[in-house]
Parts: C-alpha cells; structure tokens; sequence
C-alpha cells in the first residue's frame, strides 16, 4: 500500500477529476457539452434537494459546495456568513491556475476558459434550485 500524506491525496484527486473533465469536454466537443453540463446540474440539483428541505439551507449548501471547490484548487476568495446572508467573493479562481499549469504538462483542453463550463454548470445547478 502507497502511504499519502492528506495534501498528495488531494493533488492525485485533483488531477484525475481534471484530467477526466478535459477528457469529456474533447470527446463531447462544444455542442454536446452543453447536454452533460445539463445533466450533471441535474443530479447535483437532485442531490441537494433530497438533503435539503427550505430553500435557505439549498442555498447555502450551494454556495457552501462553491466554497469547498475554490478551496481545493488554492482559490483566493472571502467568504462571509451571518444569521442573513452569505456572501463569496472571489478574486481570482484557483481553477485557472491549476487549467495553467495541466496545459503546461501536456493536458489537452478543449475550452478556451474554464468557465465556460463552470458557469454555464453553476447557472443551471441555480436554475434547478429556483436560485437567482
């Protein structure tokens, strides 16, 4: 058995879940991604929603999810909860510089920007959930 420390797990994770998510975005091309985008939002929309019963907790579970994913991929953001709101400005996305660095080593990306995935995915995941 490999012995990994927490943070080389996470780079190993990380860098199949990218690898994996050009893979589709090549093989699908820019007019069927937008199907898989579709249906990802979907099961993760269903997935909040079978933990979730008011529409604040889905909400904050949402941004929350966001949050976590900046945090993986080293993103430079603030986030702020009070009883209220909850707010998640982002600076810059780690999620470009990881895209960088994978292109660097020979990764192949079929996107220009990462967020035209990402976006379109986190829009339709709001749109779901009845979200603005």
């Amino acid at each position: 058995m490999i012995n990994l420390t927490d943070k080389e797990k996470a780079t190993l994770m990380l860098g199949v879940y990218f690898k994996t998510q050009a893979a589709i975005e090549k093989y699908l091309g820019p007019e069927r991604l937008k199907e898989w985008t579709v249906y990802v939002a979907k099961q993760f929309s269903d997935n909040i929603k079978e933990k979730s019963s008011f529409q604040e907790e889905i909400e904050a579970k949402v941004i929350r999810e966001l949050a976590e994913v900046l945090t993986v991929y080293g993103s430079d953001y603030t986030f702020t909860e009070d009883d209220k709101k909850i707010t998640l400005d982002v600076n810059r996305c780690g999620i470009f510089n990881y895209r960088e660095n994978a292109q660097k080593k020979g990764v192949e990306l079929t996107l220009r920007l990462p967020c035209e995935f990402c976006a379109d995915f986190r829009t339709k995941i709001a749109e779901q959930l009845n979200l603005d």
